[in-house]
């Protein structure tokens, strides 16, 4: 790896584990009328930062640099502009590093930002869209993939969402009591998109992002330890992380290749983090409704206690698929489903139900085709190329585009 290449992964590393710390106590300072300034500042420190670490050494503290340089950007900016933003001097007193702060205040505007991302005016979709946006720094392109929609639609949603971000929500601050239950369950989702999509990353040679993923469980035990605000869903939903997540490092061969569950080593499974998601688990129970995130919940916990992939509970995985469709149907949860049928019934039930499936949400997802392709083989068909070949054609992941390439380089 060149040395222009390592120090681009780590500025990206970095960026990624700060950037909601910054754009929270930026937005905190300045207000939610600043957002756009406050973006291109994030943007513009990053900027200056690949620049210059390229060929100097990085700060001992990267995070409290990224905050002043786009700390000093705003008040640049502002004090510049007359028409759009209304610029107080006085923000330029008391300049305080999210470094300098104690973590409950960090954690503190964090929570704020989400809830703020999670207002009311917006619709749901315009929510979680904004939330990754901000919260996250995720391109239009990654969150046009979580939501299967083309990315033009994505940013002029977006861009609807952060209109209504500066006209409404004005100083950050929780909600209250009467609002609260529902403002978490927007704010679970949001987490829930957050950590799918750095389980899977959607673009370049990279297939998993850990900080994502990481973030995205900081953000819900921030929740979590808010008194009153952990419902039986955040606990459910943190069980479902947990539990992925401890196979994080055994999906990825020594080589960097992808490994699907039956080729994972289980001894990398991460035991401690296996254990505190069977706690989380059993906690969820306390309410008296079953979540999307209870039953996804509930089929990572099946992998888990499975000790090899061939003793894995597949009957029961697919009566909570089974259940699951029904009461929380989703393109991806039947999919899935098909994967289980598969493994419980054979490869031909498996494909008489995926030929069942139609509609752009299919004829348009990479993993239909994957999931066809794979059943085309263990059946003989004839199919099995034109159907990897039209998965890898969908796939912008350069490692998964290569693991479909290797089973495609199978057949010949």
């Amino acid at each position: 790896m060149s040395n222009n290449t390592s120090v681009s992964n780590s500025i990206d590393h970095i960026f990624r584990s700060e950037y909601s710390k910054l754009v929270s106590i930026l937005v905190g300072k300045f207000g939610a009328n600043c957002i756009d300034v406050i973006e291109d500042a994030i943007q513009e420190a990053l900027y200056k930062a690949m620049r210059m670490w390229s060929y100097q050494e990085s700060p001992k503290d990267p995070g409290k640099w990224l905050y002043r340089v786009a700390h000093n950007q705003v008040i640049d900016t502002l004090r510049r502009s007359n028409k759009s933003v209304e610029y107080n001097p006085e923000l330029e007193k008391g300049e305080e590093s999210p470094h300098s702060m104690n973590e409950h205040s960090i954690d503190d505007d964090q929570l704020m930002m989400i809830f703020a991302c999670c207002h009311p005016s917006m619709k749901e979709s315009e929510q979680i869209m904004l939330s990754l946006k901000l919260l996250c720094g995720f391109s239009n392109k990654e969150i046009a993939r979580a939501f299967m929609k083309n990315t033009e639609a994505v940013k002029k949603a977006i861009t609807r969402a952060k209109q209504k971000f500066k006209e409404e929500v004005g100083e950050l601050q929780l909600p209250n009591e009467g609002q609260l239950m529902g403002r978490v369950r927007a704010v679970i989702k949001v987490i829930y998109l957050i950590f799918n999509n750095g389980y899977t990353a959607v673009e370049g040679e990279s297939l998993l992002k850990k900080d994502v993923c990481e973030d995205a469980i900081r953000l819900a035990l921030i929740i979590h330890q808010k008194e009153g605000y952990s419902a039986p869903e955040l606990k459910a939903l943190l069980s479902l992380m947990l539990f992925n997540f401890s196979r994080f490092d055994a999906r990825v061969s020594d080589e960097l290749e992808l490994l699907t569950l039956d080729k994972q080593d289980r001894s990398k499974w991460d035991k401690e983090l296996m254990n505190r998601a069977h706690i989380f688990f059993g906690q969820s129970a306390s309410g008296q409704s079953f979540s999307r995130y209870h039953f996804e919940s509930a089929i990572a916990r099946e992998h888990a206690l499975a000790q090899s992939f061939e003793n894995t509970n597949w009957k029961q995985i697919l009566d909570l698929y089974n259940l699951m469709n029904r009461y929380y149907p989703s393109p991806t949860v039947s999919l899935n489903r098909i994967v289980a049928i598969d493994q419980a019934e054979g490869a031909k039930s498996a494909l008489k139900q995926l030929n069942n499936l139609n509609g752009k949400n299919y004829t348009n997802n990479h993993l239909y085709y994957a999931i066809k392709g794979d059943l085309e083989i263990k059946l003989n068909n004839k199919g099995a190329k034109d159907s990897l070949l039209k998965a890898i054609d969908l796939t912008d992941n350069l490692k998964e585009r290569g693991f479909l390439k290797s089973k495609l380089a199978c057949l010949h």
